[in-house]
């Protein structure tokens, strides 16, 4: 009998305190995004690998390498091995057949599409020593000290209390697992669901939503009979679904299309877009290269000229559309400001916000009626000119904001001493790390209500019911009341079952 193929991987403890990864056990069949990190040999745990590399085709990026080290340019790729796939980055571009010296790493999904599926036959509990930096509160890692501890299951959280003790200036902390994975010992791949939501829009009484990957479009009307709609496009792209009146709109990075109500979906343009929103049945669509474009069933788009920069967020404001752009404007630093764009294409640009709160890395998001500007626990009126008024502390910090009908949708982590409402789920599950969603009046920005959800960033809408739908492990409902789970609602099920 051959002997199983097996990897050695170090999973962050982020990324199991985050819910991204299950806290390793013995036995367990994980699967995981995973990523290659190039170090010198004479690291601990260091490992040569041979694999094929294959360039992104991404640019670049400038990247820093430490506090006392120079820039150095950063390319990115994707390994493909004897039975893993592995993300890498790397300050040398390569291609092809490769042989790498470094470490495996179970980290955060973000930009990671990469995955390794396996049996985990083997656990340690990785402790790493820090020292207090001494002209801040922060701590950093010491290099070179680096030990295990055998153990059956990993924790789910580790524990950061010394780093609150002033008497403490270096310290081993536990931070993450080392585990060993059989990549053979594993059962099949469950099937892939008929339909997985990845995007929900409602007009109405009828519910939309498109599949995370397929080129589908459900709809599922007030009685919850579901009908197929196939788009002419192509598969594992991922798109965004808006509702109107008289059908939808679908856009991703493979064009834009439109499907009224009894005829065939058709797609009216091939440009990518990466942000959208509609009025009535118009539909702006956001394109990168500095020209968006207004769409209306059954005419020709029209051009609006815009700037070359990231929509970071997009809403809609009476007959209009506001968008709140950013530009880089150093490498630490970017510009945004406000721009109006009306139906008929005419554009407004504001002022450079040059006095928003909070940190200046951090997301913003349009939300609210009036509308206003949300950063970091703080919601700021928007003036006539598209500059900043007052502004409103919320006294929690969601990262996420949405509106959704005459509500404001936040998504924050759930906190005991700055939750909206102070409750706590039944029956929640305590391997797995729920998100506190709240609604909160448009208008007076007042909690409503709060659910636990497994998700981040869900797309969220609300129906001609006022029930609030969301895309979070798979397409759900709000209940009535506060802090109870979702209702899942199964589309595979409904299009299989009409």
């Amino acid at each position: 009998m051959s002997r199983h193929r097996t990897l050695a991987v170090q999973i962050e403890g982020l990324a199991i305190e985050d819910g991204e990864i299950p806290p390793p056990k013995i036995g367990m069949v994980l699967d995981f995004p995973l990523h290659f990190t190039e170090l010198p040999a004479e690291n601990i745990d260091a490992v040569t690998i041979r694999a094929v590399l294959i360039a992104d085709g991404h640019p670049p990026i400038f990247q820093y390498t430490g506090e006392d080290s120079p820039r150095r340019w950063e390319w990115s790729g994707v390994l493909r091995g004897d039975g893993w796939e592995a993300s890498w980055r790397g300050f040398h571009p390569r291609s092809g057949h490769v042989e790498l010296t470094g470490r495996f790493y179970g980290t955060l999904s973000h930009q990671i599409t990469s995955r390794v599926r396996g049996r985990v036959t083997r656990v340690q509990l990785l402790s790493l020593r820090y020292r207090r930096e001494p002209d801040s509160h922060g701590w950093a890692i010491v290099p070179g000290h680096r030990s295990l501890r055998e153990v059956t299951e990993s924790p789910r959280f580790f524990d950061t209390d010394v780093f609150m003790r002033d008497d403490v200036y270096e310290v081993d902390r536990e931070s993450g697992a080392w585990i060993e994975l059989d990549l053979d010992d594993v059962p099949p791949h469950p099937v892939r669901p008929r339909f997985v939501p990845g995007d929900v829009s409602a007009a109405g009484d009828v519910l939309w939503t498109v599949d995370s990957g397929l080129p589908i479009v459900a709809s599922i009307d007030s009685e919850h009979v579901a009908t197929e709609h196939v788009l002419p496009g192509p598969t594992g792209v991922s798109r965004h679904v808006w509702a109107t009146p008289g059908g939808y709109w679908v856009a991703g990075t493979d064009g834009t299309y439109r499907c009224t109500t009894g005829f065939e979906p058709c797609r009216v343009s091939d440009v990518p877009v990466h942000a959208g929103a509609v009025v009535g049945e118009i539909l702006l669509a956001c394109s990168p290269g500095g020209v968006w474009w207004l769409h209306t069933p059954g005419a020709d788009p029209i051009a609006v000229k815009a700037p070359d920069e990231y929509v970071n967020s997009i809403a809609v404001e009476g007959d209009s559309f506001l968008v709140l752009l950013e530009a880089r404007v150093s490498d630490r630093e970017s510009s945004r400001r406000l721009m109006r764009v009306t139906t008929a294409g005419d554009v407004t640009t504001g002022p450079v916000l040059s006095s928003i709160p909070g940190p200046r890395r951090q997301r913003l998001f349009l939300a609210g009626s009036p509308l206003r500007l949300f950063n970091h626990g703080t919601a700021s009126t928007i003036l006539p000119d598209l500059s900043l008024g007052d502004e409103y502390d919320l006294g929690w910090e969601p990262f996420h904001v949405k509106q959704v009908g005459t509500n404001v949708c936040t998504v924050a982590h759930p906190s005991s001493d700055a939750s909206p409402i102070g409750q706590r789920p039944g029956d929640c599950d305590p391997t797995r790390r729920y998100r506190l969603l709240t609604l909160l009046d448009a208008a007076t920005l007042e909690p409503v209500k709060s659910a636990p959800i497994f998700a981040i960033r869900p797309a969220i809408t609300v129906d001609a019911t006022g029930t609030v739908w969301i895309i979070a492990d798979g397409l759900q409902s709000l209940p009535e009341q506060s802090m109870q789970w979702p209702n899942p609602l199964d589309v595979a099920a409904l299009l299989d079952h009409p």
